[in-house]
């Protein structure tokens, strides 16, 4: 079994290319920025992936992008020459400088799997964002939410290449933090492929993720349908 994201990575976009819209994702992450920071030019994604989103919100913005995943890393930078993209754990990286801007989008605030990383994560969002600076993160399934052993699958691909997925999952540490087992088999002209990666994500509440917010200095909205409709959360620094 695999760390999340590495040999993931060079299929992540084909998996999701029908699964997000990406440029209206783009669209509505500066519309809500803007209308809380119009004169925004600068923006830091924490946990970009494969730069999917970073990619059309560099007509609107000056991007760069942070992950802890290289191997995505590496996908993100072919997509965007000239971008600044680094490696770093969002609960304790230091830019060294700081933005209009930051996202964390697509659930991967819940790779954050207690109270403490998720206040931590918010503290150095706030850490990199100028006064009135704005935060928007999508989080994960709230605790409710999560199917006990739903067992999932993605198929998606062409003649030249084929990705198969099949998802297992189940709860962990009270019910408070979901597992999910990612199994892949690739399949290319040369031959066929498998592996899988595992995924241990936390599961908060609407209410723990306004008080981790708060406790970082922002002003925050709840936004409940946004995106993949799973909770999105947006804030202002005081």
């Amino acid at each position: 079994m695999q760390e999340r994201y590495t040999s993931s990575a060079e299929t992540y976009d084909l998996i999701y290319a029908d699964v997000i819209d990406y440029p209206a994702t783009a669209r509505q992450l500066t519309e809500m920025i803007r209308a809380r920071k119009p004169d925004a030019r600068s923006l830091l994604e924490v946990a970009c992936g494969t730069g999917a989103v970073l990619q059309p919100l560099q007509a609107e913005f000056e991007v760069h992008g942070l992950d802890l995943s290289d191997d995505m890393l590496r996908v993100a930078r072919a997509k965007l020459p000239g971008v600044d993209l680094r490696p770093g754990d969002m609960v304790d990286f230091d830019w060294g400088s700081e933005f209009d801007a930051v996202i964390c989008m697509f659930s991967s605030i819940g790779y954050m799997t207690d109270y403490d990383s998720l206040e931590a994560a918010y503290g150095r969002f706030g850490a990199h964002l100028v006064p009135g600076g704005v935060v928007i993160a999508e989080g994960w399934l709230k605790p409710a939410a999560f199917i006990q052993d739903l067992v999932h699958g993605d198929a998606v691909g062409d003649d030249k290449l084929q990705v198969h997925r099949v998802s297992t999952s189940w709860l962990e540490d009270g019910g408070r933090v979901s597992v999910v087992d990612l199994h892949h088999l690739v399949g290319r002209p040369e031959g066929v492929s498998y592996f899988a990666e595992r995924h241990r994500m936390g599961m908060f509440t609407a209410d723990e993720h306004i008080e981790a917010l708060e406790s970082a200095g922002f002003d925050v909205e709840h936004h409940p349908d946004l995106f993949m409709g799973r909770g999105t959360y947006s804030g202002v620094l005081r």
